[in-house]
């Protein structure tokens, strides 16, 4: 009898503990347009770039490969579903405000599957930084010069992060003599604060 009651015990133990930790392990099952950054959210007024902007279906996605079947292989072993992605650019320039900014997301089928496309290998030679910041699950900050149309220099620093089954990126483009990753990281803990607003309702 005494054996039976431990049984009953341990099993109400182990229910409990399935129970709480039930929330932890929700998806997201929306658009992602839901959770994109709002004008009002960026460090100055910006215009949104309509005909750059807007949804980004697997069968548009593009993977900056030789190979064919990369986005085969890309879709396959992350389980994307689905993505959007706006680009603003500033009504007027100034000395410290990125010119340009850029605000994605993507929603996947696991974790898992989230967590894979962050550390999926890139064409693109960017350079790692360091931060004391943490963000999101995991997280990576980077950045990469590039010159602009006129040739002047300017740098690309970007955040991507992963929470739960969704990948969320920021990127703020500004001449070199004003850069800052501060923005970008910034503007990434907005995201991720409208990510953990979500889950929260």
């Amino acid at each position: 009898m005494r054996r039976l009651i431990i049984l009953i015990l341990l099993a109400m133990l182990l229910v409990s503990c399935s129970e709480t930790n039930t929330p932890d392990q929700k998806l997201f099952e929306g658009s992602p347009q839901e959770l994109l950054l709002t004008p009002e959210e960026l460090p100055g007024t910006y215009s949104l770039l309509q005909d750059l902007s807007g949804e980004r279906p697997n069968e548009s996605l593009t993977m900056d490969s030789e190979d064919p079947e990369a986005r085969d292989q890309y879709l396959e072993q992350t389980g994307r579903i689905a993505g959007w992605e706006d680009r603003y650019m500033v009504m007027e320039f100034t000395q410290d405000l990125p010119g340009f900014i850029l605000n994605q997301v993507v929603v996947y089928e696991s974790i898992e599957g989230a967590q894979a496309a962050l550390i999926w290998p890139s064409v693109q030679t960017r350079e790692p930084m360091e931060t004391d910041r943490t963000i999101g699950d995991a997280m990576t900050l980077t950045m990469m010069p590039f010159n602009a149309p006129d040739d002047s220099a300017w740098i690309d620093y970007r955040v991507e992060f992963t929470y739960k089954n969704l990948l969320g990126a920021v990127s703020t483009y500004a001449p070199e003599e004003v850069a800052t990753p501060d923005y970008v990281l910034q503007l990434a803990e907005n995201l991720l604060e409208n990510f953990q607003t979500h889950f929260s309702n």
